[in-house]
């Protein structure tokens, strides 16, 4: 095959490609819509695999009014791990919605950014409990020891056995690192 020729196919195959992933980020956001559970879990793994591409289209999505499509795009941008989410999804941990607030917690944690590590502290009071685990584990995989008199004081305030056990574990490993 001559050159042109290669450049040709070449340009063709990137162009459809393109045509492509377009389609599937058209067609996940789409499905984020949709009434079915499972489907709304497709779509958020399709954007992960998509990465940094649906960032932009995600961050718009973080006030939406539907608080299943703002949970959704929390647990993608927390899925494809970009730093570039990180001050939009520490927002998040303001939402009024519980689901929102852990999904952002769960996905800042993932993110290893020194930057969380007062969000998640704050988070540690949280009105509910699952947020506050989620936290808590958080603080453990990040291992900081700004953390340790704010876990301590968790703990002893805590009344939730799994929250107080995830706290325990957040306080060892703050330790030992």
């Amino acid at each position: 095959m001559g050159g042109n020729t290669q450049s040709f196919f070449f340009s063709v195959i990137t162009t459809n490609l393109f045509f492509m992933c377009s389609l599937t980020l058209e067609s996940a956001l789409a499905d984020l819509h949709s009434p079915e559970k499972e489907v709304r879990a497709r779509a958020s793994a399709t954007l992960i695999t998509i990465g940094t591409d649906a960032i932009p289209a995600l961050l718009g999505l973080l006030h939406d009014k539907d608080w299943v499509i703002r949970y959704r795009a929390v647990e993608a941008l927390g899925g494809i791990g970009d730093t570039a989410a990180v001050e939009p999804l520490m927002q998040c941990t303001t939402d009024e919605k519980d689901h929102v607030r852990y999904m952002a917690a769960k996905s800042l944690a993932r993110m290893e950014d020194p930057r969380i590590v007062p969000v998640l502290i704050r988070m540690l009071s949280d009105d509910h409990s699952y947020t506050r685990r989620i936290a808590a584990e958080g603080l453990s995989r990040l291992g900081n020891a700004d953390a340790l008199p704010h876990l301590e004081s968790a703990l002893l305030h805590e009344t939730d056995p799994d929250v107080k056990q995830a706290i325990a574990r957040a306080l060892s490993s703050n330790k030992n690192k």
